[in-house]
């Protein structure tokens, strides 16, 4: 685990940006990751044990959520008063902060994790990823630990400044993917 623990990285480390507009500059640093759950124990628990994460903040609720405004893309279950769940877990050695959000009246997604090909076919956020010094090392750990690797190391394209990266896709208890790169510079 202490692999985990001084690997991890989020972009929540990296520099921020600035934007200039008309008037004025906007800086937007990266906060966090939210991840809506079926199961917030399994998940927070899963997060604690497997990557080194620690609670920040508990909603203790539940509380009570109204129901949304209903036009004709709101789905019948958000028609209806909520109850929400969540915790905040952060990586203490990296500063990384994962949401995790409990929505009584939430469905499951309509993306698998059978193969990161076939998340990017549904349009919206599919993965997060952390960079890891050892992609080897991380996923036989991984391994042994009991966790699905949906799509063993791989080659990836060079980037713009001709780093070579490998990668690979593990996911969470409920599906979520969650990309492991190894830079080579």
């Amino acid at each position: 685990m202490k692999l985990f623990q001084e690997a991890i990285f989020l972009l929540s480390v990296l520099l921020p940006f600035t934007v200039t507009a008309a008037s004025s500059e906007l800086t937007f640093r990266f906060n966090h990751v939210g991840i809506s759950v079926a199961n917030l124990t399994l998940q927070r628990d899963w997060y604690n044990r497997t990557l080194g994460f620690s609670s920040l903040i508990e909603v203790v609720g539940p509380m009570e959520m109204p129901a949304a405004p209903t036009n004709s893309s709101t789905s019948a279950s958000m028609s209806k008063p909520s109850t929400i769940q969540a915790v905040q877990l952060q990586n203490p050695t990296t500063g990384a902060i994962v949401e995790l959000i409990w929505l009584s009246s939430s469905m499951p997604a309509s993306r698998l994790s059978t193969s990161s090909a076939a998340a990017a076919a549904v349009q919206g956020l599919f993965h997060f990823a952390y960079r890891v010094p050892d992609l080897d090392r991380a996923i036989r750990k991984l391994k042994e630990d009991g966790v699905h690797v949906v799509q063993p190391i791989a080659q990836g394209a060079p980037y713009v400044n001709h780093e070579q990266s490998t990668f690979a896709y593990i996911s969470d208890p409920e599906g979520n993917l969650i990309e492991l790169i190894q830079m080579e510079y």
